[in-house]
């Protein structure tokens, strides 16, 4: 016979999604791992909001110009998401750094063969 539904979530349990298992991974490697996670989390929104907003964008430029669908977010919206990404991003920010200058690499970038200013190895 089937379980009831109730005794199903009894038994289960809420385990959060990771891009990056966490398990068998020393103190370190969780500790980059979480990060990841986390970076990658906030680029994919930061990245769809700017699509999203670029859209909404596109939307009230048809809509000034003709009769075109209305923009879905007001200008208190999209001024408030905007500062969302910027946060986001900027947090983000400090984490790369404060993670960088604990390898000892800080902002120098000679570090960074791809960036302006770095050397290759």
């Amino acid at each position: 016979m089937a379980e009831s539904s109730n005794t199903a979530h009894d038994s289960a349990e809420f385990k959060p999604f990771v891009w990056n298992p966490l398990e068998g991974l020393d103190h370190k490697e969780r500790r980059y791992a979480l990060f990841l996670n986390d970076a990658r989390d906030v680029v994919q929104g930061a990245h769809t909001l700017m699509e999203l907003l670029a859209w909404d964008e596109d939307r009230r430029d048809e809509a000034c110009s003709s009769s075109g669908p209305a923009p879905l977010l007001s200008a208190a919206n999209r001024a408030s998401l905007q500062r969302f990404a910027s946060a986001s991003l900027s947090m983000l920010h400090a984490e790369i750094e404060g993670q960088c200058d604990g390898l000892g690499m800080g902002t120098d970038r000679t570090h960074y063969p791809s960036m302006p200013g770095g050397h290759s190895v």
